[in-house]
């Protein structure tokens, strides 16, 4: 699967300004904030006519393909119907953090309360419903469901959950997101790329748990094992399906059926991960002594044409691109 190109960011982000329904007319006060959700999060409609006192504020930060959003709000309600999704291009997956506050979700058929503390994850091909019932703070990761369905086994079964963040991979991720909010602007252009490809691992692992049942859990334990030997020598120019299968004691052809449950072969998932790399350091400060073909030669690949022609297939412009 050919991943999107990765935007060009600044060696720092500067706060960004919050929009606040205070700047809005009273009467415009419900358009204003319809069309705020549907600037933030895709398309929302509300319903009702938010109360005169109503109070909201919003902010938004887009940066190497992921959004985080932060909200305040009192009391309303929103909903996405089939016909607004139907509308929508590509998919994304939704992580929250509530704060403070409490709010009802309902995603598909399936409804939850979310309160202080807790960690829902969504996904917004489908139609979704939401009732704020106590001043509510919450912050959202937001990011293509490509990027992760790539990644995890069974995806098409995934409809949404809630995740316990007191303990265990949710407790990791929640502290992952607030760490993400606070510190975004403090990252450097070298590191967002490894802070992005950080996060969608450990969404995805956070979501496994919840996706794979008994019976199958070795095959994935095997599967995680497998993947992450491969990360362990990316720059091995002599891993191969073969070697790799071999330093596990299983028949490639059982390699290649762990990975067929991934959607992606384990020749792609190789080259994916050393592009990935390759990227990461072409846009960081300390490889620019590095040459671009030094660059792919320390990531495993040894023919400098067939480098930057995959390389532009994959991030959408050629190796160069980085440093300009």
């Amino acid at each position: 699967m050919q991943a999107s190109a990765s935007p060009a960011v600044p060696a720092s982000l500067p706060e960004p300004p919050w929009w606040s329904t205070a700047d809005v007319a009273l009467a415009d006060r419900t358009d204003a904030w319809e069309a705020a959700l549907s600037d933030n999060y895709r398309r929302w409609q509300v319903p009702d006519r938010v109360a005169p006192e109503f109070n909201a504020r919003l902010r938004h930060r887009d940066v190497a393909g992921l959004r985080v959003v932060e909200c305040l709000c009192d009391p309303c309600g929103g909903r996405r119907l089939p016909r607004h999704v139907s509308q929508e291009g590509a998919a994304y997956i939704g992580v929250q953090i509530t704060r403070s506050g409490r709010e009802s979700l309902r995603a598909g058929d399936e409804r939850v309360a979310v309160g202080p503390g807790d960690l829902v994850i969504w996904t917004s091909d489908q139609p979704m419903e939401f009732t704020v019932t106590e001043r509510l703070h919450k912050v959202s990761l937001i990011l293509p469901w490509d990027d992760v369905k790539e990644r995890l086994p069974r995806a098409e079964r995934f409809r949404g959950t809630v995740l316990d963040s007191r303990s265990g991979i949710g407790a990791v991720l929640y502290s992952h997101i607030e760490s993400l909010a606070s510190q975004l602007e403090e990252l450097e252009a070298g590191e967002l790329t490894a802070v992005r490809r950080a996060t969608v691992e450990l969404l995805t692992a956070a979501m496994s748990c919840r996706l794979d049942p008994a019976p199958r859990g070795l095959s994935l334990q095997q599967l995680k094992r497998v993947q992450d030997y491969i990360l362990d020598h990316l720059q091995d120019e002599s891993l191969t399906p073969g070697s790799i299968a071999q330093a596990h004691h299983i028949s490639p052809r059982y390699l290649h059926l762990l990975f067929g449950k991934t959607g992606q072969s384990v020749s792609a998932y190789i080259r994916q991960q050393r592009l990935e790399r390759c990227g990461e350091a072409l846009t960081n400060p300390s490889y620019r002594e590095h040459s671009v073909a030094d660059i792919a030669y320390q990531w495993g690949f040894t023919d400098p044409a067939h480098f930057s022609r995959v390389f532009k297939q994959h991030f959408g412009h050629p190796p160069g691109h980085c440093r300009r």
